[in-house]
């Protein structure tokens, strides 16, 4: 696998250098505290589980954290709150901070955004390219070096309100974790219910006074999954599709203990009219 990640370096490595990617990291979690922290209320259940994975686990063992996704804003400002600030401002001393993906027709428009996403450890994905692009083999690769890798295993922000279904891709970066690494990493799940309040579909600027949820889980198991993930062909593929569903199942489990997202989808009558074009036709008080 070495041999496909090649162009690794340029892609991980912070345009502005260590000192750009720990401000950039310091700015970005600082704004993401003050409107989850301050403006807003948010309660984190189970946190010490998740910085005991975090801070503490086995040096070079891989953490995957995964969770359901209701807003733009999802992360970096869910993880701004999950985090210690100092632990994003220490960057260049430890490397901890999580990677994410983001799609590149989003994060990567114009150079500067590149180069700012570049900075807060964010990897351009692209849709539509499929699971072997070389970004997702670069994700993987981060993992089986030991580092945080932060997946929305929907692949999309979801309006629905509940969870939609789980994309391969999370399946493929944990088995080719483990084929470049030999050690299976942890993965570990998180549900958050609350975003679409400060910031619905449609909104420019986060909103303040409420409420968010964030409920961690305990690790994922796939360890009877993980022999598999050395096959070829159909049979690995197979892997892929049920250490996903694996997580899925984990997944949902958590949404079930959690405070529920409500839908940000129009209303739609029985006839199939959203409320928005049911409402025109309504005779006024005066008529």
């Amino acid at each position: 696998m070495d041999s496909v990640l090649e162009p690794e370096e340029p892609i991980i490595s912070p345009p502005w250098g260590e000192i750009g990617r720990v401000i950039t990291l310091a700015a970005v979690s600082l704004t993401g505290k003050f409107v989850l922290n301050w403006w807003n209320t948010t309660e984190i259940k189970n946190q010490s589980t998740f910085l005991q994975h975090l801070q503490h686990r086995q040096q070079g063992l891989g953490l995957i954290t995964v969770s359901n996704h209701t807003s733009t804003i999802d992360d970096p400002f869910v993880i701004s709150a999950m985090v210690p600030w100092s632990y994003f401002w220490t960057e260049h001393r430890h490397h901890g901070v999580r990677w994410a993906l983001c799609a590149k027709e989003i994060c990567y428009i114009n150079q500067f955004l590149g180069q700012f996403f570049q900075s807060g450890k964010t990897l351009a994905i692209e849709r539509g390219k499929g699971l072997n692009q070389p970004v997702m083999r670069v994700a993987a690769q981060r993992v089986a070096r030991g580092d945080w890798l932060h997946v929305f295993p929907e692949g999309r922000v979801g309006y629905a309100g509940t969870m939609g279904a789980f994309k391969w891709g999370i399946g493929k970066i944990v088995c080719d974790s483990i084929r470049s690494g030999q050690q299976l990493p942890l993965i570990l799940p998180f549900y958050h219910s609350g975003l679409a309040d400060i910031l619905p579909k449609g909104s420019m600027a986060p909103r303040p006074g409420n409420k968010v949820t964030i409920n961690v889980g305990s690790l994922i198991d796939v360890s009877d999954l993980a022999p598999r993930c050395n096959c070829e062909g159909n049979e690995l593929q197979q892997a892929w599709k049920e250490i996903t569903s694996r997580i899925e199942d984990a997944m949902r489990h958590l949404e079930s203990q959690s405070v529920p997202n409500k839908s940000q989808m129009p209303r739609v009558d029985k006839e199939g009219e959203s409320a928005a074009e049911i409402a025109p036709k309504l005779p006024s008080k005066t008529e």
